[in-house]
């Protein structure tokens, strides 16, 4: 019963510890690739944007082609 209790107090100061950055910081970190700066200044961006500036101005148009045989 005693090594339960350690092992719970443990994972209740871990679980403490990790989460003081999201009560202190300032905002919970922005992992999508639109909020990445580096990536945005190498011209990388998200399939969707890049997906919905692609069929701006057309769209129902299907860029493949299918072949009958």
């Amino acid at each position: 019963m005693k090594v339960l209790l350690v092992i719970l107090l443990l994972v209740a100061a871990s679980v403490l510890l990790l989460s003081v950055r999201l009560w202190f910081g300032k905002r919970f970190v922005h992992t999508h690739i639109d909020g990445n700066r580096p990536l945005n200044q190498r011209g990388i961006r998200c399939v969707k944007e890049m997906d919905r500036q692609e069929r701006r101005g057309k769209p129902h148009k299907v860029n493949e082609s299918s072949k009958k045989q």
